[in-house]
């Protein structure tokens, strides 16, 4: 396929999730989209949607974290469904262009485990 889909195993899809992110990509390859993630209750699996957008970020021990969505960001975007600018991205919840997921080297194949990912491809990117 042109587009690779990642998407967590936890991850549940709602219909219609995906055209946003093919349409950014069909625009400019060299975007790589994240979905939002949507609430489930925890308690009944009850679809809640959407209680915070955030961008991406980290610690300085490079631990993977939300943030609000910066003012300058709010300040950009032209309405609430625009696409956000994230320094950092969730590693197993994106789309990205084939041809520009190789370009970059796609995923080390020395991370064994669960964790590095994410800023793998936010710094290549």
């Amino acid at each position: 396929a042109p587009v690779l889909t990642y998407l967590d195993s936890h991850c549940e899809c709602t219909q219609g999730w995906l055209e946003p992110l093919l349409d950014r990509i069909a625009r400019n390859p060299t975007n790589v989209v994240c979905p939002v993630i949507d609430v489930l209750n925890e308690d009944t699996l009850a679809y809640q949607g959407g209680a915070y957008f955030a961008v991406g970020g980290f610690d300085w021990n490079l631990q993977f974290n939300w943030h609000s969505i910066p003012e300058r960001e709010r300040n950009r975007r032209s309405h609430s469904f625009e696409p956000a600018w994230s320094p950092t991205m969730a590693g197993g919840l994106f789309s990205i262009d084939r041809k520009f997921f190789e370009k970059l080297g796609a995923y080390d194949p020395g991370f064994d485990i669960w964790g590095a990912e994410n800023l793998e491809m936010s710094f290549k990117t």
